[in-house]
């Protein structure tokens, strides 16, 4: 197009050219029906507001105008010299130069369609991909909003993957760090492992997905292989272990992804995986019926006291079996009896 004005010769040669790129596509959306046409972007939003007589471009979203006011408006932008458009005071200086060829496009979609108006939009593209995203990763973006932390999140999605029961894991989870919190002066352990403890437990009983026997074995492989993110190497092997010991053995040094670890670390797997396996018995029942639980020292030994709604005798007698690897830590025995927590 080198006219300026823009000749009627140019003017027919782009519409032509507009129909025949456009045209079996607009004349398919006509046929099909629609119930509004919307036009959005930086040249039909200045076209809707020359059309409209407004200053601002943002001050057209929702509106609508008339098919016949863009063809006017298409008729005087194609009469007027490049000169004459920069001093049109409605008119972005930066878009005089191609307002032309998109008030012709415009118009003649429009006029293909047989739509009577045009409502104008502000978003763009770039809204749309955006849109586009939260419609198909709803489930991620809430989980994002819930777990904002990288770490958690990571191991809530493998334990969603893994189909694990959400209120057992954080029955299990919520149980072993009291015992943590009990036992702070005799292990000596940081806020770091306490988190340690509390992000296994929620993986305990993933090995599930596989099978249920040795499933603590089968957790160890998922934690290992479950593309964590957030954390390094090392600690998804303390996380993979704790989860291995929650339920059978103990670990020891023969076992060689234990031996690698330093001996801090092995001292925390010992510790974390000892209380992960008294809280997971003390919701045998899965009915998340313990309330609350104390460990006090009495002298040389331990008690243990569970707080429960209703027949909590399952949980106490699953949790006494259980005590052994803890009392070698502690150095005493642990009984455990219902009462009430603190007592």
């Amino acid at each position: 197009m080198e006219s300026d004005p823009l000749s009627a010769g140019d003017e027919r040669r782009m519409v032509r050219h507009i129909r025949h790129e456009l045209g079996d596509y607009v004349r398919g959306l006509a046929r099909a029906g629609y119930q509004r046409v919307i036009g959005t972007s930086g040249t039909i939003l200045a076209l809707g507001a020359l059309a409209l007589q407004v200053p601002d471009e943002s001050t057209t979203h929702h509106r609508r105008v008339s098919a016949k006011a863009i063809r006017k408006l298409r008729e005087e932008l194609a009469s007027l010299t490049l000169a004459e458009r920069l001093r049109m005071p409605l008119l972005d200086s930066r878009r005089a130069d191609l307002v032309v060829a998109g008030a012709v496009l415009l118009d003649t979609i429009l006029r293909q369609l047989g739509a009577e108006d045009l409502t104008l939009c502000g978003f763009s593209l770039r809204e749309g991909v955006v849109l586009d995203y939260v419609l198909r990763n709803l489930v991620r973006i809430e989980r994002i909003e819930r777990y904002p932390d990288v770490r958690r999140r990571s191991v809530i999605e493998l334990a969603q993957r893994c189909g694990y029961v959400a209120e057992h894991a954080a029955q299990v989870a919520r149980l072993a760090l009291a015992l943590f919190d009990d036992t702070r002066e005799a292990h000596g352990l940081d806020d770091r492992a306490r988190d340690w403890l509390d992000l296994a437990a929620i993986l305990h009983d993933i090995g599930q997905h596989i099978s249920y026997e040795r499933h603590h074995r089968h957790s160890w492989y998922l934690v290992k292989n479950g593309d964590l993110r957030g954390f390094e190497p090392g600690e998804i092997e303390i996380l993979a272990l704790v989860a291995r010991y929650h339920r059978r053995g103990a670990p020891r040094k023969s076992y060689e992804p234990f031996a690698a670890l330093s001996r801090a670390d092995r001292n925390a797997v010992r510790w974390l995986s000892a209380m992960l396996r008294i809280a997971e018995s003390l919701d045998r029942s899965h009915g998340q019926l313990v309330d609350r639980v104390t460990l006090r020292q009495k002298g040389r030994d331990w008690a243990l006291r569970v707080a429960g709604r209703g027949d909590i005798e399952l949980e106490i007698w699953a949790a006494q079996r259980n005590v052994r690897p803890l009392e070698d830590l502690l150095g005493g025995n642990i009984t455990v009896a219902a009462g009430r927590a603190g007592s």
